[in-house]
C-alpha cells in the first residue's frame, strides 16, 4: 500500500451482506478469546495481558463503523462514500493506522442494536446528542451543531408563535428529542396533536408533509437541510430554540480507551479549525433557498431527462459516476447547451476552444460532443491525481483542477506537504490555497482564482448529492395506515 506521513494508509470498504454476519461474530469475540480443551489452555490464557479496546482495534487492523445512510451521516452511491461524519471517521481510522469498515443499516433502531450488541465499535446514528435513546451509550463531544425546527408547507400560512399551533397536527419521530421538546413546549396549547411515528425515517415524515397529510413536521436542521432539494414547497416555520448537536456513539463500558482516543482526535480537529472547515464544506449554504430549489427541481424535471442518457453513456465510457458528470454540467451551464460565458467558453460543459480541440470536440454546442469532451477531460485530470489521494478527496481535487488548472492543484499539494500537513487531504490543500496565492504573487507566477475554485468544488458537491437524491430508485410510499404511531395531545 501507499504510505502517508510514514504510516500505512488504511482503506475504506463497505461490508457486503454475505460477510457481515461473519465479521460481527469476529467483532463480538475480539476482546475475549479463549481455547477450550484443558486446564493448561485456560491457565495460559489467564497469564496473557488483556488488550484494551483501542489496542484490540489496532491489532485487528479494522475500525468497524455502523450507520444509517443519510445526508447527516454518510452517503454511499455508485461505489463512493462521502459525507462530513464519514470523512472524520476515515481520518480517525487513518490516525489509528487501521482500515475503516462501514456497515450501512437501514434504520436508526438497527444502528442502536448493532452498537449495543458490540457488532461495531463506532456508530453514526443520525440522532442528536440529547436524544433519550442514546442514554445507555457513550456519546462523544459535538461533531455537528443542529437546531430543532418545525417545517411547514408553503401553501399554508406559516405559524409565527406557539399559539398559532392550536388545532395543528405535528409529525415527529417517537421518543426523539423533538418529541420531548414539543410535549413540554406545547403544554397548554389547545387542540394540538403530536403524531409520533416509530418506524419512520425523516424522508417519510417530509413525504407526509409534502402531501399535506400533516400540518407540520418537527426534526433537526441537519436532516431537513440534507433532504431540502427534494421538497421545494417545504421550509422552516419555527425554530424550537433548542440548540443541539450530533456526535459519535460508542458502547458504554469500563474500557474507555477507544472512546478517549476519539475524544482527543475530535478535540484536535476542533482546535486546528479543520472540523469547522469540514462542516462548512458539507453545508447546503443558500444553494437550495426557495428560489434556487424551485429552479433546481424545474431543471431536474424538464432539462435533465433530455441529457441523462448522454451523461450515463459518456460517464460509463470513462468509468465515472454519471451523477457527478451531471453535477459538473449543472454548475457550468444549468444544462443549457447554448450557454456561453463572456470569456468564450460554451456548451453544456462550458469547454474552452483549447480543451474542446484537445478532447476531439468539433461542436461545443452539440450536447453529446460537449458531454463526451467534458467527461474525457475530468477523467484526464482525475488520472493525474496521485494514487495516494483517497476518495472523495481525489474527486474534490480533480474538480479544483478542472476549474483552475491541474498545475495549481499540484502546487498547492507541494506547499501543503512542505508545511508538514497532508497533501492528500482536500481540506488541508484547500486551506493552503490563500498562501499559494501569496507566494505566486510574490514570485511573479500566475495567480489562481481560488475563491471561484473553492466555490466551484463546493457547489458541485451540493448538486452531486441533490441529483443523487432526486434520481435515486424510489422507495415504496409509506402510508399512514401502515405506520406505527401514537397521538399525543399535550394541552392538559
Amino acid at each position: 500500500m501507499k504510505k502517508l506521513h510514514r504510516s500505512k494508509r488504511p482503506k475504506v470498504r463497505t461490508q457486503s451482506k454475505a460477510v457481515r454476519l461473519r465479521q460481527r461474530l469476529k467483532v463480538k469475540a475480539r476482546h475475549v478469546r479463549f481455547a477450550v480443551g484443558g486446564l493448561v489452555a485456560v491457565t495460559s490464557l489467564a497469564l496473557q495481558p488483556t488488550m484494551t479496546a483501542l489496542q484490540s482495534v489496532r491489532a485487528s487492523g479494522e475500525l468497524h463503523l455502523v450507520g444509517i445512510t443519510s445526508p447527516s451521516t454518510f452517503i454511499h452511491q455508485n461505489g463512493h462514500t462521502h459525507g462530513m461524519q464519514y470523512e472524520l471517521a476515515r481520518q480517525f481510522a487513518e490516525e489509528l493506522g487501521v482500515e475503516l469498515v462501514i456497515d450501512p443499516v437501514d434504520t436508526t433502531e438497527g444502528v442502536l442494536k448493532s452498537i449495543q450488541r458490540n457488532q461495531a465499535q463506532l456508530a453514526l446514528t443520525g440522532l442528536t446528542t440529547s436524544d433519550p435513546r442514546l442514554g445507555r451509550l457513550m456519546v462523544s463531544d459535538p461533531v455537528i451543531a443542529v437546531s430543532q425546527q418545525l417545517i411547514h408547507h408553503s401553501s399554508q400560512r406559516a405559524p409565527r408563535s406557539m399559539e398559532d399551533l392550536s388545532g395543528k397536527t405535528i409529525a415527529t419521530i417517537a421518543d426523539s428529542t423533538e418529541a420531548l421538546t414539543l410535549k413540554s413546549t406545547l403544554s397548554g396549547i389547545k387542540d394540538v396533536r403530536i403524531v409520533e411515528f416509530r418506524n419512520a425515517q425523516a424522508k417519510d415524515l417530509l413525504d407526509l408533509l409534502n402531501d399535506q397529510k400533516v400540518d407540520l413536521v418537527a426534526m433537526h436542521s441537519q436532516d431537513f437541510d440534507g433532504h431540502r432539494p427534494l421538497y421545494p414547497q417545504l421550509s422552516e416555520a419555527i425554530d424550537l430554540n433548542q440548540a443541539d448537536a450530533m456526535a459519535w456513539v460508542f458502547l458504554k463500558s469500563q474500557d474507555q480507551s477507544l472512546y478517549q482516543a476519539a475524544q482527543n482526535f475530535l478535540a484536535r480537529k476542533k482546535a486546528d479549525g479543520s472540523l469547522e472547515r469540514l462542516a462548512q464544506f458539507y453545508s447546503t449554504g443558500n444553494s437550495f433557498n426557495r428560489y434556487g430549489n424551485n429552479v433546481f427541481n424545474r431543471d431536474i424535471a424538464q432539462r435533465l431527462p433530455r441529457y441523462q442518457d448522454a451523461f450515463q453513456r459518456q460517464a460509463a465510457n470513462v468509468d465515472l459516476d454519471w451523477q457527478l458528470l451531471a453535477a459538473i454540467s449543472y454548475q457550468e451551464s444549468k444544462w443549457d447547451p447554448n450557454a456561453v460565458s463572456p470569456t468564450g467558453v460554451r456548451g453544456l460543459m462550458m469547454l474552452t476552444n483549447a480543451t474542446a480541440s484537445a478532447m476531439g470536440v468539433r461542436d461545443r454546442t452539440n450536447p453529446e460532443q460537449s458531454i463526451k469532451g467534458g467527461a474525457a477531460y475530468i477523467k484526464q485530470v482525475l488520472n493525474n491525481i496521485p494514487d495516494s489521494v483517497p476518495q472523495p478527496d481525489r474527486t474534490w481535487m480533480a474538480l479544483a483542477g478542472y476549474n483552475m488548472g491541474p498545475a495549481h492543484v499540484n502546487a498547492a499539494r507541494r506547499l501543503t506537504a512542505r508545511l508538514g500537513q497532508n497533501p492528500d487531504s482536500w481540506q488541508d490543500v484547500a486551506a493552503n490555497l490563500p498562501r499559494l496565492v501569496q507566494e505566486n504573487r510574490a514570485n511573479g507566477r500566475a495567480v489562481p482564482d481560488i475563491r471561484q475554485a473553492l466555490h466551484y468544488v463546493q457547489q458541485i458537491r451540493r448538486y452531486y448529492d441533490a441529483i443523487a437524491l432526486s434520481t435515486a430508485q424510489p422507495r415504496e410510499p409509506v402510508q399512514v395506515a401502515d405506520m406505527n404511531f401514537t397521538i399525543t395531545t399535550p394541552d392538559g
